[in-house]
């Protein structure tokens, strides 16, 4: 057997993005043992997959700073005995790591963030496709001299919902919204996210899931829950690992350029997101999803856009993210009501 050791250790969405390439490398190499080195909060995303291995990185504490990461590399070196080691994150810490691998003489991969071709598309508003994160990460797996076949959605196993989870769920259509992201400029805005869940109500009897986490977001969600008694928080109710199990059996899931977007295509959910400050272009486009299920201002009243790669760039206009502004209620409603076309009366299975 083969060991390679992986690290990736943040953002969320891009820690998702690795599965269907660890899935894709283990699929197509039979002699190959994968460790993958991230933070504890990532861990259910990679959970029960064979011959992988998980290890959990805790970067506040035991493993802050150079003597931290130092600490790190020793256990590593000395329980995983890795063969290969993949750095595709590409940031201080790693590169650190990086150092103290490639010093003692193990082969390092590193894989091609594309940061250069990303700033000049910032600049020019050029938008040619540039490739995606999964396909990024496949290449450093190619490099390191190993195939990858990637796997289409679903990439984790659809499941029964609920199971052995004491369930609020009532009705037979789910459909799941989650209306934040790290950036304000990537948030479509919680006002036009209940006019459109008033309007969902008019036409369908579902369930609602929010989505979203951390005390400033559940604040706004459980308002919303208040005002119509069909939606339900998440976090609530569920953790990770059982929001995994929930979100393959949602009719459809709507959600900004964040997590939840790469979390439900790759589960194989019908994914509408809304992008303001950033372009799918770029490289962040949900995985497999139809173009369709892309929604963005494409017209001529803004030549700003996309102003930032990841959306951390204050708006230029004073009264509000100009760019989602434009994106209606209605687009998006016309947008689920094609998803849902004869799906209000299927039973998640």
């Amino acid at each position: 057997m083969t060991n390679l050791l992986v690290y990736r250790f943040s953002a969320m969405g891009d820690v998702i993005l690795l599965l269907p390439v660890l899935k894709g490398v283990l699929d197509a190499n039979d002699n190959v043992e994968i460790y993958l080195l991230t933070q504890a909060g990532f861990v259910p995303v990679f959970q029960d997959i064979n011959r992988l291995h998980l290890i959990e990185v805790d970067l506040k504490k035991k493993h802050h700073g150079i003597a931290g990461l130092f600490h790190l590399y020793r256990k590593i070196r000395s329980e995983v005995h890795p063969d290969i080691v993949i750095d595709v994150h590409g940031v201080l810490r790693t590169y650190i790591l990086d150092i103290l691998f490639w010093i003692s003489g193990f082969r390092l991969v590193l894989f091609r963030k594309g940061t250069f071709r990303k700033r000049q598309m910032i600049k020019s508003k050029v938008l040619d496709p540039l490739p995606g994160t999964i396909d990024r990460y496949s290449d450093a797996f190619i490099k390191a001299g190993y195939q990858v076949n990637l796997l289409e959605p679903p990439v984790f196993p659809k499941t029964t919902f609920p199971v052995g989870i004491n369930s609020p769920f009532n009705q037979s259509l789910w459909i799941g919204i989650a209306p934040f992201a790290r950036h304000k400029q990537k948030v479509w805005g919680i006002t036009k996210v209940e006019n459109l869940i008033a309007e969902i109500n008019k036409l369908y009897d579902a369930n609602i899931i929010l989505f979203g986490g951390g005390k400033s977001e559940l604040e706004k969600l459980n308002v919303i829950a208040q005002i119509f008694p069909n939606c339900i928080v998440s976090a609530n109710h569920f953790n990770l690992t059982e929001e995994i199990k929930l979100i393959p059996n949602l009719a459809v899931m709507l959600s900004m350029d964040s997590a939840n977007m790469h979390l439900a295509s790759i589960a194989g959910v019908p994914t509408i997101s809304i992008w303001g400050a950033t372009h799918p272009a770029l490289g962040f486009a949900p995985y497999k999803q139809a173009d369709e299920n892309i929604i963005q201002y494409n017209g001529d009243k803004l030549s700003c856009r996309p102003c930032s790669v990841f959306g951390n760039k204050p708006c230029i206009y004073t009264d509000g993210v100009r760019c989602m502004e434009y994106i209606s209620v209605d687009i998006v409603l016309d947008r689920i009501n094609k998803i849902l076309s004869g799906k209000a009366n299927e039973i998640p299975s």
